[in-house]
């Protein structure tokens, strides 16, 4: 009776932790960043270890690869063609932050930050989240839906 007890515990225990990782992993991101369009945005993202021979990090919006850098070579998802870069010099000191240029509506979403590590098998690290928003701004004295004044 005593083991059925504890394996229930257990097996509420295990519950119980899975649910909270679930919820962490789901949670909305804390970091927004957000930018007008045209503008530059950049998604911070630092590595807690860096590893110089094998600087492999992979930005995604939600399953698409955005960005992928091992070492010196690159990837850039269409669309985001000579826009995006983690530069290398930046990541060989831990900053693995996303710098997007010319901001475009279809920007807005969440990104995620993952750093892979290379050993036996390839694990793959998650390292944070940013959301990013993208808006349209609007000239100096002009209000939404009113037009300025004719000079």
């Amino acid at each position: 009776s005593s083991n059925l007890h504890t394996m229930t515990n257990f097996s509420y225990i295990c519950t119980v932790w899975i649910s909270i990782c679930v919820y962490v992993l789901s949670a909305e991101p804390e970091i927004s960043v957000s930018g007008p369009v045209g503008s530059t945005a950049v998604l911070p993202c630092e590595m807690t270890s860096v590893n110089t021979d094998r600087l492999y990090i992979v930005w995604r919006m939600k399953s698409e690869i955005v960005f992928e850098r091992l070492g010196e070579k690159l990837y850039q998802d269409e669309g985001y063609e000579g826009r995006v870069d983690v530069p290398v010099e930046e990541l060989r000191k831990g900053n693995c932050s996303l710098v997007l240029h010319n901001l475009t509506l279809d920007d807005t979403g969440v990104y995620s930050s993952y750093q892979t590590v290379r050993r036996t098998k390839r694990e793959t690290f998650p390292i944070n989240s940013v959301k990013l928003s993208v808006y349209v701004s609007h000239p100096k004295g002009a209000i939404r839906g009113v037009s300025p004044a004719p000079t």
